[in-house]
């Protein structure tokens, strides 16, 4: 039995859904970088521009799939760069913090 093409048509337009755990495989389908689902979790947590999910019960989440899609086209990564550190702090060596932490207020 064929659908008519009212169905069809609507089921095209329906958002794709998807968990966390699923993301990976689909980055990967999608020729972009694959990212484990822990580094998805922590963006999901710690990226102001992560999508918002459509749904979340307990510990579940589910994200349109065309909006985290577009997010990881438009990240900009940051490999090997330290993004703990205030921006200030970026330009001074390990030992300069160091040495700045255990020298007495009297002198900095």
């Amino acid at each position: 039995m064929s659908s008519s093409p009212r169905e069809e048509a609507s089921a095209e337009e329906a958002p794709r859904l998807v968990t966390i755990p699923q993301i990976p495989a689909l980055l990967e389908a999608a020729g972009l970088k694959k990212v484990g689902p822990a580094r998805i979790r922590q963006l999901a947590a710690d990226d102001k521009d992560w999508p918002a999910p459509v749904f979340a019960t307990g510990r579940t989440r589910v994200f349109e799939w065309s909006a985290v899609e577009r997010y990881f086209r438009n990240r900009t990564t940051r490999q090997g760069e330290r993004t703990d550190l205030d921006p200030q702090q970026k330009g001074r060596s390990n030992a300069d913090r160091r040495t700045q932490q255990n020298d007495p207020p009297s002198e900095r």
